[in-house]
């Protein structure tokens, strides 16, 4: 009965993953990103990818695919990153665009090369946008 509950739980738990899928405009200089370069994107610390200046947008701090973002690839909590956040300001950085949904993500990735962003899996895409990584979200 156990390994039959066990099973089960394990299943479940697979079916709920959520695969992010990071995403750019077909003007994005590169066709990948790697996590690393992608943390460093998103924390102010790389600007240019083949001389391109990269903006990162992201969703309200309290968005579901935010959360897994942060999780999975910056790997820092909420407190971790206002802290972050708050010393680099007197630095100069700046936090990420921030939008309130997926459309608004979407059209601005459309219109603005650079852009770079994340969405769920779930998500129809246009033909000039292109996907750069996927994550998976436990």
């Amino acid at each position: 009965m156990r390994k039959l509950w066990f099973f089960y739980f394990v299943t479940v738990l697979t079916l709920h993953a959520k695969v992010l899928l990071v995403i750019t405009n077909r003007n994005f200089p590169t066709d990948h990103v790697t996590p690393k370069e992608l943390k460093a994107i998103y924390l102010d610390k790389k600007h240019l990818i083949k001389q391109q200046k990269l903006l990162p947008i992201n969703y309200e701090s309290n968005h579901p695919l935010r959360h897994c973002f942060e999780k999975q690839v910056l790997k820092k909590n909420r407190r971790a990153l206002e802290r972050y956040w708050l010393t680099a300001h007197y630095h100069g950085k700046q936090p990420p665009k921030v939008v309130k949904s997926k459309s608004m993500l979407l059209a601005y990735i459309k219109s603005v090369n650079g852009a770079i962003g994340y969405i769920d899996d779930n998500t129809s895409l246009p033909d000039d946008i292109k996907i750069v990584m996927k994550l998976e979200c436990p």
